[in-house]
């Protein structure tokens, strides 16, 4: 059987399986945040605001340009050429719709990725239509 109880102050009494603990919140917090401030300066510059997060998804992480800022490197396949928005790949722009950068997958693969539909494709093509019903009727015939 498990027995907490709760005594005055800041210190807490615990009972289980016979053992009791004793533990003193104040010395308690106050050793662990002077270890963590003494052990781990390193990393106290390592904190980004949401600004900074912000600005770093928006860059490039192979070549360090800003695509928020319409920045890009043509030799770089992460910036693929482009910032944030670019003309249809697959009609080079001809249906006039701008796809977006898939930020999460462009900088997962390092590879330019985009997120978007071409205006002018609302379906399969003539050819893709024809070909497996023409292939259909010669295996018949």
């Amino acid at each position: 059987m498990s027995v907490t109880s709760v005594q005055p102050a800041t210190t807490e009494s615990l009972s289980r399986h016979g053992s009791n603990i004793s533990l003193s919140c104040h010395s308690l917090c106050g050793s662990v945040d002077d270890g963590l401030q003494g052990s781990h300066s390193q990393y106290q510059d390592t904190i980004l605001t949401i600004e900074e997060l912000r600005a770093q998804l928006n860059s490039c992480f192979t070549c360090g340009v800003s695509w928020s800022e319409e920045h890009v490197s043509l030799d770089c396949s992460e910036c693929g050429g482009y910032s944030l928005e670019r003309p249809c790949p697959l009609c080079d722009g001809r249906c006039h719709t701008a796809w977006k950068r898939d930020r999460i997958m462009s900088h997962a693969s390092g590879k330019a990725k985009w997120i978007g539909e071409c205006g002018l494709s609302c379906g399969p093509s003539l050819e893709e239509s024809l070909v497996p019903a023409l292939e259909k009727l010669r295996a018949t015939s």
